[in-house]
Order: structure tokens, then sequence, then C-alpha cells
């Protein structure tokens, strides 16, 4: 199968703005059929890695394909298996460094229950072969929502939310006031031989299933994800890694949402050099609200969030960096007339706080079928990607370019 090239000819019109600066235009796709659960990744040289499950009966196949110059590479089978464990949120990973693919992730079931499976993490450098278990708990409990990211030329960091404290408490669908028993956030710095050169303990108490973020900044890495106190509070926290340890965990705002269940709704991440910049959703005091705030410190402190959203968000929040000076979040915004639908909606934020412009990438299905939708950086611009599941019969991945 030659790469399929991606040329003027193959561009079509889903959305014009009344400015006459951009436009959002869909991409042609290199996934398969019944394919879902879409992950962007760009890495140091620009060069975007999506990744996406396609399941025929009851096995899922993980693959990625590479977009440069305006062309996707034949996509690639990493693995393949009838025993993993498929969600909706939880998804498998692909990054890269130096336009090539080096790390991956999926969830595999053990025996234990439903929710009992672990990360497995592979790498190129052995074909994708070697399987790294990260975690040595060995519990039978939720491992999951991990992010990761190249840490240098011969590591990477991974995060993940880790449940071996839950065990004989109920497990996924406990939601006991014993932060004991609770989920955990680590994290593990992993080299090119799938080895775990250092492993940490980030955060004892944390929200159970909301996703998780990371980015590399000018000094060190950050973390984003969703804290859980005494109290049953849950908002967005981030942890910094400095001088070679986390530091203590610290509230990007207090928004005060106090649930005592997981939303499913995390938050994300972006930098650019010590600027960063963290969008998430919260329903406190029972409002839905979309919200996202600057550090100019590097994540020592944040700016007063802006409120981004038009009234009605589902979350499923992304952020993205398009120039030193200018952001792009993402979202998805129920539609109040027929609520069984969603718009894939961006607003583009300077980092003084100004919003400047809104837009739409697509009309969605409001379900959790379909999913995350994903931005990323591609060519001084931005790239999306989402599961078209309107098909009851087959989802697909629709791509699409900010120009």
């Amino acid at each position: 199968m030659r790469p399929l090239i991606l040329s003027i000819f193959l561009l079509i019109a889903l959305n014009c703005t009344s400015n006459n600066d951009y436009s959002v235009k869909e991409f042609t796709s290199p996934s398969g059929e019944n394919a879902s659960l879409p992950r962007l990744f760009t890495d140091n040289t620009g060069t975007v890695f999506l990744s996406w499950v396609e399941s025929k009966g009851d096995t899922s196949s993980l693959f990625y394909s590479s977009l440069d110059n305006d062309q996707w590479s034949k996509p690639k089978l990493i693995a393949k298996s009838d025993s993993w464990f498929v969600n909706w949120a939880d998804f498998p990973s692909v990054i890269g460094k130096d336009g090539k693919a080096v790390a991956a992730h999926w969830l595999q079931k053990v025996p234990g229950g439903t929710y009992a499976y672990n990360v497995n993490i592979v790498g190129s450098a052995n074909d994708w072969e070697t399987v790294l278990t990260p975690h040595k708990d060995n519990t039978p409990t939720e491992h999951g929502f991990v992010s990761m990211t190249p840490a240098s030329d011969t590591t990477f960091l991974s995060i993940w939310l880790d449940g071996r404290n839950t065990a004989g408490s109920g497990g996924h669908d406990s939601h006991t006031s014993d932060l004991s028993s609770a989920m955990t956030l680590r994290s593990a710095f992993i080299n090119s031989d799938l080895k775990v050169e250092e492993s940490f303990l980030i955060d004892a108490s944390v929200c159970d299933c909301c996703g998780t973020s990371v980015v590399q900044t000018q000094n060190g890495f950050i973390t984003a994800y969703r804290n859980r106190t005494e109290n049953e509070i849950r908002d967005i926290y981030i942890s910094r890694y400095m001088n070679g340890k986390w530091e203590e965990p610290a509230s990007v705002h207090d928004d005060n949402w106090e649930i005592a269940a997981c939303p499913v709704n995390g938050p994300a991440i972006d930098a650019q050099g010590q600027t960063v910049a963290v969008a998430w959703y919260t329903g406190a005091n029972d409002i839905s609200k979309v919200k996202m705030a600057f550090s100019y410190d590097e994540g020592k402190s944040f700016e007063t969030p802006v409120l981004l959203d038009n009234g009605n968000p589902l979350g499923r929040v992304d952020v993205e960096f398009i120039s030193n000076d200018e952001i792009l979040v993402s979202w998805m915004e129920r539609n109040m007339e027929d609520r069984s639908k969603a718009s894939f909606v961006a607003k583009k934020i300077t980092t003084d706080g100004e919003i400047q412009k809104e837009f739409e990438f697509s009309l969605m299905e409001s379900s959790r079928k379909s999913g995350f939708p994903q931005i990323s950086s591609y060519k001084n611009s931005i790239i999306a990607a989402w599961a078209d599941v309107s098909d009851q019969n087959s989802s697909k991945i629709k791509v699409a370019i900010l120009e």
C-alpha cells in the first residue's frame, strides 16, 4: 500500500468562518474500518503521530501512522489482542521523537474482576515485542489513564493512575471516604531497553478515572490531573518534576467541585518555554464550565482562569500552543436542540488571556462512544482527530486541519 498523498484535491471544506484568515478543512484519515480512540502526538521535528484502535469481533488492534510533509505513512500494526481493556476514556497512545515512533501503551486485562488491568508499554527499539509493566504491585486493580512524553534521547516519562491501594476496598465502584485506599498517581522514567530507571509516587489520593496529561517544560516536566481531598473536592492539580524530584502537588484553581464520584473528565496541559497552559472541565455548584489558566513561571503559580464554554459543555478538553503567544483550547459543547449531538469546538486565546476566535471542527455524537477529540500542532497550525460514530454499525476516524 503506497503512502496516502495529501494534496489540495483531498481537502474537503468542513466549515469556514467569517474570518478569512483561517478555515477548518477535512484531511484524509489513514485509519481503516471500525476505528476509534484516536490519539495525536507531535514530536520535536513537527512529525505528527496518529494512533487508533480497530475492532473486529473481540479482537482489538493498535495502529499508528505518522504525518510529515502532508503525507501519511503506511499504517503500522503495533499489537492486537482479545484480552485488552478497551474503554471510551482510557485509550492507548503512541509517542515519537526525531521523526520516529518511540513507545506505545495499552491496557491488559488481568484476573481479578472487570476493572483489573495493567499498563503495558512497548518500544520501537525492541520492534514493539518486549512488553513492560511499569508498576510491580501485582494487585488485580485498575492501572491506566496513561500519559507519556520523551524525556531525553534514550528515555521517556510515563504517568498513570495506579489503584494498588484500592485492593479490597470495592475497587472501581467504591467511593469510600478513607483516602488510604484511594487511587494514586505514579510515574516512571523508562529507557529505550524498556527498563525502569526511576519510579515515583506523585500523589497518594487522586480522582479514580479522569485522564492525566504531561508536558516537558524549559527546566523539567509538569503533570496535570484531577485531585481528590478528604471532603471529596475534585479540582485540577499539577505537580512539577524539577531537580530530580516531583514537587508537592498544587491546585491550578480552587473550583471547589464537591463530587463523591469520578466525572471522567481530565485536564490538558501544554507549555512553551516557561509559559504553561492548563485547560479543564468543572461542574462546581452544578454548573458545567470549561476553563483554562496560564502560568508564566513554569507552573509555580497560575493566573485567574478564563471561562471558555458557551453554556453547555461536555468537557473532554485539549490544549495546544500554536505560537509563542497563542494557544488553542478545544472541547465538546452539547447541542441543546438535539442532546444526542455535540459540537467539537475550539477557541484561540492569547497568552494575555484575550479570546480571539471561535470555530467548529465538526458536529459529533455526544455519547461516550465518541470518546475524546484530539488536537495537536502541525506546520504552525493545528491538526484535529475524532471518532465518527454516527453509523451504528461502524466507526471511523476523522481528521481535519486548521489552515
